[in-house]
């Protein structure tokens, strides 16, 4: 079995979303399999060394990347030159073997349908929202009506769907009763542990991401004046660099400017070597939207786990499915129970290395090759008992 992956956006494109692409991608190669991963060109660069330098990957042998310069039209670019590239590469290698394609391109919804026509091809949709049924979206714009219809024509002609929660799949089984379906979170790339204790010692909360409202940044800038009377930090890793005055002016005014950091968006790479150096601890203090308790799979939780980093987290089902027992969880509004959480943390060295003990069991069971062996026999199956459909 042959697995392609597809994704429209550039190469080291700054953020999660690519990042997480080349990880999923990777991780088949890991296993063994053929896998190629068709993703916009970006500026020019070497791959290989990309893969070490930017994305801290190892070579892998099996692992193929092509890079597809995007369609340019004044001074914008489409991703129909990734599709079309994508389309032929499929055909070309369905000739020597089953192929897998997995995609989270609502655009390439159409012809991956046409493909999975043919026997020796199996298309699957991984999911990361929710746009079937529109009733829990408030402000609805002409985009979301397009994803609904999309969701609708072509879903159902695909041969299953891949969904980053278990909550997700609940919705979709709903409105798709018939369509095969699977979930399991993101993955994690476990490191080898360190030295625990020195790094309770540093006494240093690290947030890893978006600095968007929902992500609780005001309610980390509130409970960081409050963690500063101990002696403890707070670091923001994420958000565009034009923002990062902004966000320091809002900790002067909340009184934590003396105990903060800002840094934006980094390779990933740089970002993991922070983590490994500088944390305690990681955050995931999403607020209770619908979006964030159903659909999301935060990846800064995964990030945390892979370093073995202990993380305080919102009390709702997409945070608990990631940590699992090593999270700690509270209400998304409880300063209180947030600071004596961190204290108690960061004071008691028994605490901690129980909390990072758990951490570390939990990564390696999420990890991104536990992940691509479930998805890998889920699609096996399918082709098994569902035959030359799939």
């Amino acid at each position: 079995m042959i697995f392609v992956w597809i994704n429209k956006r550039n190469w080291k494109m700054p953020g999660p979303i690519v990042n997480v692409a080349v990880h999923n991608a990777a991780s088949f190669a890991a296993l063994g399999y053929e896998t190629h991963l068709c993703i916009g060109a970006g500026p020019d660069s070497d791959t290989d060394s990309d893969l070490q330098e930017f994305y801290g990957l190892p070579p892998r042998k099996h692992f193929a990347v092509h890079r597809v310069p995007r369609f340019r039209l004044g001074s914008s670019s489409y991703s129909a030159s990734v599709f079309h590239h994508a389309c032929g590469l499929i055909r070309e290698l369905s000739q020597k073997d089953h192929v897998t394609v997995i995609t989270r391109e609502s655009g390439f919804l159409a012809p991956l349908a046409w493909l999975c026509r043919h026997p020796k091809i199996s298309g699957f949709y991984e999911l990361h929202d929710f746009y079937a049924d529109l009733s829990w979206v408030e402000n609805r714009e002409s985009g979301h009506y397009r994803e609904k219809l999309y969701e609708h024509l072509f879903l159902p002609r695909l041969t299953g769907l891949i969904c980053i929660t278990q909550e997700q799949q609940k919705l979709y089984r709903q409105v798709f009763p018939s369509i095969p379906s699977c979930a399991f979170p993101l993955g994690t790339k476990p490191v080898s542990a360190r030295d625990t204790e020195a790094r309770r010692q540093r006494r240093t909360l690290m947030y890893v991401g978006r600095m968007h409202g929902e992500k609780g940044i005001d309610f980390l800038l509130r409970t960081a004046a409050r963690l500063s009377a101990s002696g403890i930090r707070t670091l923001f890793w994420g958000g565009k660099a034009e923002k990062i005055p902004f966000f320091r002016e809002k900790a002067r005014r909340f009184g934590a400017d003396g105990f903060t950091e800002f840094v934006p968006f980094q390779p990933p790479v740089r970002m993991h070597r922070a983590l490994a150096e500088q944390a305690s601890l990681g955050v995931v203090m999403l607020q209770d939207t619908f979006y964030n308790r159903y659909l999301t799979c935060p990846v800064k939780a995964l990030d945390y786990l892979s370093h073995g980093i202990p993380a305080i987290g919102s009390d709702i089902p997409s945070v608990r499915e990631v940590l699992g027992d090593a999270g700690i969880y509270m209400r998304p509004d409880d300063t209180d129970g947030f600071v004596r959480s961190v204290e108690t943390l960061l004071d008691d060295p028994a605490t901690y290395e129980k909390a990072a003990a758990m951490t570390r069991q939990r990564a390696g069971a999420i990890s991104w090759e536990n992940r691509a062996r479930n998805i890998s026999a889920f699609a096996a199956d399918l082709r098994k008992h569902h035959g030359a459909k799939h």
